[in-house]
């Protein structure tokens, strides 16, 4: 049953270093939106500003509205999305990160052709949020919080704060059988790694950073619908202590079942026991098995064990 609530989602996406908004943007904007479903576009204008001052568009359909602002003496652009309803914009977002960057290569190509090409224009600086908007659960007693993945921590935690699109992208979003299963990775805020410091660990300078990426790199989370479930930087101290106490209370464990455990983390933490003989996992839901595999392959990832084949994760 579809809702009709005082409720919604916004995306707002701020970008520098935009070289290249003009009318043919403009209009590419615009059909971009109505690939994602927003086809009635029930009026459009666009202001210019005095000369090389840029311009204010502004879309309203029903329920839902955009709005583009241009700066270009500071190349910079402004971008509102609002739609109601339970949808997530984060593929929207990916749309228009996509024709920012690839505008700008291709402009800055076409106004310095050949050898002139000027490799050293710096990309486009994108922030962005996600934000929830409006009233739920007082409105209906048909909203369940707990049923709608976006009105959890993944919308709190992850697409709610204002961050550089560098440090916080989704790796997949996926509803399965049994639940909505999202991978996102970003620079852990609580490890006190600047921007600054990650950006350097991906050059070859010969900086400390460079030198020492494994310091620097992202985290990789994972959400159920809505909630985390496990992340790279978390996972480890979590399954040991959710293994070894059990594995070393029993004096000889040889045969181990596991309920649950699609990440395939706590078969690993199982297998550094050398008396464990067999062990049976049990999941639901193989489609997160196969995503975990796919995308998180850290989490099952034995190689390191003594006796252990190398290559990839459990089997």
């Amino acid at each position: 049953k579809d809702l009709q609530l005082p409720a919604g989602y916004e995306l707002i996406i701020d970008a520098k270093n935009v070289k290249y908004f003009d009318h043919s943007l403009n209009e590419e904007m615009i059909n971009l939106f109505k690939t994602h479903g927003f086809t009635s576009i029930l009026s459009y204008h666009c202001n210019m500003h005095s000369t090389g001052a840029g311009m204010s568009c502004l879309g309203l359909m029903p329920r839902s509205h955009f709005s583009i602002h241009s700066f270009p003496e500071e190349s910079v652009l402004f971008i509102d999305f609002f739609s109601e309803g339970e949808m997530n914009l984060y593929s929207l977002y990916e749309d228009i990160k996509g024709i920012l960057f690839d505008t700008n290569q291709e402009e800055n190509f076409k106004s310095n052709q050949g050898d002139n090409f000027d490799v050293n224009v710096p990309d486009v600086k994108i922030l962005w949020t996600q934000c929830m908007r409006g009233f739920r659960e007082e409105f209906s007693d048909d909203y369940d919080s707990s049923m709608n993945p976006l009105d959890g921590e993944i919308t709190q935690d992850i697409y709610g704060p204002k961050d550089d699109s560098t440090i916080k992208k989704r790796v997949v979003s996926l509803k399965t059988k049994y639940q909505n299963v999202e991978i996102v990775e970003i620079l852990p805020k609580f490890h006190s790694i600047s921007h600054i410091s990650y950006v350097k660990s991906l050059s070859n300078d010969e900086s400390y950073e460079s030198l020492n990426k494994e310091l620097y790199r992202t985290d990789k989370q994972v959400f159920l619908d809505g909630d985390l479930q496990s992340s790279l930087y978390g996972e480890v101290p979590y399954h040991e202590a959710m293994v070894h106490p059990a594995m070393m209370t029993h004096p000889n464990p040889k045969r181990v079942a596991i309920i649950g455990g699609g990440e395939g983390a706590t078969l690993r933490e199982v297998l550094k026991h050398n008396t464990v003989e067999e062990v049976v996992m049990v999941d639901i839901d193989e489609e997160f098995i196969n995503l975990c595999r796919a995308h998180i392959p850290e989490w099952s990832d034995c190689s390191d064990l003594i006796g252990s084949s190398g290559g990839g994760g459990v089997g």
